[in-house]
């Protein structure tokens, strides 16, 4: 995939999304990116320099989402990926300390906001070409303890993506990519306090990410269970 089209991905300001974006920029790819916070997508759209496009959206808002898209295409052109990156997490805990609205919330932007992303961008992939990519979890794949939250929005995300990657042609891929083991990022920290310092740093990560997004994902099926590889080196 030599195509220097844009790469589209929310939740960037952070984690790997951050680090994604910057190695896509590095390669000589345009990137559109959102995340909620005003202050760090400021401070990301200094990193990253002219030519690029960073959004404060949120991706539960359907309509920013939209206009997100909108400008994408109209500043930068056509995406070649589109990567619903954005995503949270909760502390260890049993469900029955999980308080519904927390519960509702973490859906929000797993779930709902890969299909905020699917329904404003999937029409321009439609005619265009390009990938959609979801970010999953190996939890989305193995339940996890006291994470049943976030393993019941990842494994919901696996089926989203097997459902549309049936819907859309053969010049349109779909995908859940999940990343070969857990990455070191603010994220896992909440989850995994005593662990996260065990796993890769996002911008090691990032590094083999981007390489297998523009240059192995092309050959991959559509679908669900996909996984990035493991950081070389590492």
């Amino acid at each position: 995939m030599s195509d220097r089209r844009p790469v589209v991905i929310s939740g960037i300001t952070q984690g790997i999304g951050r680090a994604l974006a910057l190695r896509f920029a590095q390669t000589g790819h345009p990137v559109s990116g959102c995340g909620r916070s005003a202050g760090a997508v400021a401070e990301l759209r200094r990193s990253l320099g002219p030519g690029h496009l960073v959004e404060a959206v949120d991706v539960t808002d359907a309509a920013a989402v939209a206009g997100w898209a909108r400008t994408t295409v109209a500043e930068l052109g056509a995406p070649l990926l589109v990567i619903a990156n954005a995503g949270t997490i909760h502390p260890q805990r049993p469900v029955w300390e999980v308080d519904p609205a927390d519960f509702s919330a973490l859906m929000r932007v797993n779930v709902d906001g890969v299909h905020t992303m699917a329904h404003a961008f999937l029409p321009t992939l439609l005619a265009a070409g390009g990938t959609f990519v979801a970010v999953s979890s190996g939890w989305g794949r193995n339940p996890r303890e006291h994470l049943a939250a976030y393993t019941a929005s990842k494994f919901a995300v696996e089926g989203y993506v097997e459902a549309v990657a049936k819907e859309v042609p053969e010049h349109v891929k779909v995908v859940a990519v999940a990343p070969h083991s857990a990455v070191d990022t603010a994220m896992l920290a909440t989850c995994l306090p005593d662990e996260h310092h065990a796993y890769p740093a996002p911008d090691a990560w990032a590094r083999d990410a981007v390489d297998y997004l523009l240059h192995r994902l092309p050959h991959e099926p559509s679908g669900g269970g996909l996984s990035f590889p493991a950081p070389s080196g590492v």
